[in-house]
């Protein structure tokens, strides 16, 4: 593969992981609280989001940051050459691949389905009747403290995979 062909995969995959990692910062400490504290408003700013893509874009964006850190490592390793994934700068890209790659799977698997479960539960909420709202109330909470718990997991493995790529040259 030519060298502009590479090097444009390498800077959309520090400019996609940029964007993953402030997107995620963003939802978890400033958009998540006040949804939180917005009452019914909050569903209604959740489910605008969700009609926009927001799931569809972390997915994307995630994805995408993934797939192409997987090529850069199989292009920096000669092929998953093992000599090379044994150094110390094969090591830091490989842990921090795999953080990345343990970011979209809880991602996915845990805040984006919580989300929609969250979503669906909202759209109940107008049609049920006073004794099923509570049952609602209570496990929409769950859900969203669920996708807070995660979603700091995520930004933590995040945050490992950013620093270990940084320094993954130079260690």
């Amino acid at each position: 593969m030519g060298t502009a062909l590479f090097l444009s995969l390498r800077a959309a995959h520090v400019l996609l992981a940029a964007v993953w990692v402030g997107a995620t910062v963003f939802m978890s400490f400033l958009l998540m609280p006040v949804i939180e504290n917005s009452g019914p408003a909050g569903g209604q700013l959740m489910q605008g989001l969700e009609r926009k893509g927001m799931t569809a874009f972390f997915a994307a964006l995630g994805g995408t940051t993934v797939l192409t850190g997987i090529y850069l490592f199989w292009r920096f390793t000669g092929g998953f050459d093992p000599e090379v994934s044994r150094s110390h700068a094969g090591m830091a890209f490989g842990i921090g691949g795999i953080a990345g790659i343990f970011a979209v799977i809880i991602g996915g698997s845990v805040i984006g389905r919580s989300s929609r479960k969250l979503l669906a539960l909202m759209e109940q909420l107008p049609k049920a009747s006073e004794a099923q709202k509570g049952g609602l109330l209570r496990e929409a909470d769950g859900l969203r403290q669920r996708m807070k718990s995660f979603g700091v997991i995520v930004l933590l493995l995040q945050v490992i995979a950013l620093l270990l790529m940084a320094v993954g040259h130079y260690i």
